[in-house]
């Protein structure tokens, strides 16, 4: 607010300069007014630039926060799975060496065994040959051809079989004595008696049957020793191959670890690096607001003592001086012509046509009025004209106040309202996207839950028709077993019996039979030696189905062990992502609740500050032009005046 005197003559016009003190004091109190307000105005921008980059900040430090915990458990982790598969590497190559060793063990101790069989096949083989002959050529000539020349194969063939080392010693010193009781009685008759041809087969004929006994023995001794061989070799071959594999896998296993830890190593890195940045640009950004923030109170406090010097010094004047004032510069206001108030009514009647308002019409016409009842009274018009143009002023300067305190109101509300709009708005953006977030993860865990599920379902399942298999396939071999073991004893009783009755026969009946009975039991072997190779046959079927079915079954219970594991800690994962979800739709949910408080007080206050027919800034250049006119009018009035005249004028910038 402004205050003004003027102290005019007929000619002249004198300064008041107690008015003028005032006017200055006033004006610098305006001043000083406004830089505060235009000091606060940048401090609250200031402010809302703080609270949001603090906020930011705040939120990026929390990511960053997040993301290294992220990291630190993905880091360990993967130094976790390292350790495993190292020892696991370690434990499965000493697994495949342990095999390969075992390997080429069993193939020495197979090899050797085959060379023993092959030397000893060999023996039996001339051995049963040998007697073979040697009894065919004593059946085929009769006690009386007899010749020197089949005695001389008989003694040969009895040289051969004691230097055989298939022969047993009982058997080596029956051939012993009979070749002693030749070279005795080689010129007797009792020699080529049918009783000591007789002797002679009967030695013979019992000791290729051993032979045989023996051959076949050894037959089978080498056929179970090449099966066990087999089983042994295919299940250390499997082992190693089967080791190998998981061997490769957990090394590709380890490699994909190694990658992750060093990935999120160096990933971790980077998130500590720009945490920390977070972290300083936080801390340096609250100093920096608190510094200013102290730095304006400091500037407030100054400027209130300033006012408030301002006030006080105002106020003494006022309160100290005014019957001086009144002594030194009042005068008698001599009597003025209506003529004189002529200029002063025309510029109030332009005023009020140029801006068509309907209070400065009727000021004019209060003023003409009063100027016209003075010129029939007599009486002077001059204060109360005076004091109607003072009072339109007054009013004209608080509606302004007013209308400028509105408009304060309005911006600093707008403003403060976009911002806690645009703050919830983008609270809920994060919510939101921490909710997505969280939802992919509940889809992801069901979805990987119900696949487990479904796994450990299908394992029990296959598991379940493997057992079932199993004992059917256990059932069958206990049956087959059996029946083929049977045939085995029964075919070997069977060969007994011939053998011994053919055994005990005399030259005559063992000549007559020999044919039949060398093919009944000749087949009779075949089928021992079928039947035997069929169980043995059945045997390893059976040891590679149970070793199959062990195997398959242990891996099966690994395989659940792992899932059920698997599906523990998803299950207890899902539940607390739900459960996070849960707080993170209420916390969403109370700011959607805000938010719209926010949008519902934002369009009631756009509705009392915006939509106005005529704009503020229109309204205040046209109350400006109105006032200005009045002044104008008040001068006019003031100059025409005869004499000193005390004239007092506030007038305030807006």
């Amino acid at each position: 607010m402004k205050l003004c005197a003027a102290f005019c003559f007929s000619a002249a016009h004198a300064a008041n300069p107690v008015s003028k003190v005032l006017e200055l004091l006033s004006g610098l109190e305006s001043k000083i007014v406004a830089e505060g307000e235009a000091e606060q105005s940048e401090f609250s921008k200031f402010v809302s630039f703080c609270e949001e980059n603090a906020k930011q900040l705040q939120r990026e430090q929390n990511d960053g926060t997040d993301r290294v915990a992220e990291l630190n458990a993905s880091i360990e982790k993967s130094s976790s799975d390292i350790e495993s598969d190292e020892a696991g590497i370690a434990e499965l190559s000493s697994v495949i060496s342990g095999a390969e060793a075992d390997l080429k063990e069993a193939e020495k101790v197979r090899a050797k065994q085959h060379s023993d069989f092959s030397a000893r096949a060999a023996d039996l083989s001339e051995t049963i040959d040998t007697l073979g002959r040697a009894i065919g050529a004593l059946k085929q000539s009769s006690f009386s051809q007899i010749s020197s020349r089949a005695t001389g194969r008989v003694s040969e063939a009895l040289q051969v079989l004691l230097q055989a080392g298939s022969i047993a010693n009982a058997d080596s010193q029956r051939l012993q004595a009979l070749m002693q009781s030749r070279e005795d009685e080689q010129d007797s008759m009792a020699y080529r008696s049918q009783k000591g041809m007789g002797a002679v087969i009967e030695v013979f004929e019992d000791m290729l049957e051993k032979a045989e006994a023996q051959h076949a023995e050894a037959q089978r001794e080498e056929t179970k020793a090449a099966h066990s061989h087999s089983m042994l070799t295919s299940s250390l071959k499997n082992k190693i191959k089967n080791s190998s594999k998981e061997l490769e896998d957990m090394k590709h296993h380890k490699a994909a670890a190694e990658e992750a830890l060093a990935t999120a190593e160096g990933d971790l890195k980077v998130a500590s690096k720009d945490l920390d940045a977070d972290r300083a640009d936080l801390a340096s950004l609250q100093t920096d607001c608190m510094v200013k923030a102290s730095d304006h109170q400091a500037s407030v406090d100054d400027r209130n003592e300033e006012l408030k010097a301002l006030a006080s010094a105002k106020k003494i004047i006022a309160d100290k001086t005014g019957g001086a004032t009144d002594r030194a510069y009042s005068f008698l206001q001599l009597r003025t012509k209506s003529e004189d108030f002529a200029e002063v009514v025309d510029a109030l009647k332009q005023l009020s046509r140029q801006h068509k308002d309907f209070s400065l019409s009727l000021l004019t016409s209060q003023v003409s009025t009063t100027v016209k009842s003075a010129a029939h009274t007599g009486a002077d018009p001059f204060a109360k004209v005076k004091g109607l143009i003072e009072d339109m002023i007054s009013k004209l300067v608080e509606e302004a106040k007013s209308e400028a305190d509105a408009k304060a109101y309005c911006d600093k509300e707008m403003a403060e309202t976009k911002l806690k709009k645009e703050e919830h708005e983008e609270d809920i953006e994060h919510l939101s996207g921490k909710m997505r977030k969280a939802e992919s993860a509940i889809a992801r865990l069901t979805s990987d839950i119900a696949e487990l599920e479904s796994d450990l379902g299908h394992l029990a399942s296959m598991q379940k028709e493997m057992d079932e298999n199993r004992a059917a396939e256990r059932a069958d071999y206990d049956s087959q077993a059996k029946d083929y073991q049977q045939g085995v004893e029964g075919i070997q009783m069977a060969i007994k019996v011939l053998k011994e009755y053919y055994g005990k026969s005399s030259l005559l009946q063992a000549s007559s039979g020999s044919a039949d009975s060398s093919s009944i039991i000749g087949i009779l072997e075949v089928a021992e030696s079928d039947f035997t190779k069929l169980l043995a046959e059945v045997e390893a079927d059976e040891k590679e189905a149970q070793s199959y079915y062990e195997k398959t079954t242990q891996e099966n219970k690994v395989a659940a062990a792992e899932k059920k594991t698997s599906l523990k800690f998803k299950t207890k994962e899902q539940a607390e992502t739900k459960s996070e979800l849960e707080e993170l739709t209420g916390d969403r949910d109370s700011e959607q609740g805000e938010l719209d408080a926010v949008l519902e007080y934002y369009s009631k206050v756009k509705k009392q500050c915006v939509a106005k027919p005529e704009p503020y800034e229109e309204r205040k250049h046209r109350r400006e032009a109105e006032m200005e006119g009045l002044k104008n009018a008040l001068d006019i009035l003031e100059g025409n005046a005869i004499g000193f005249l005390a004239v007092k004028a506030v007038r305030r910038h807006i």
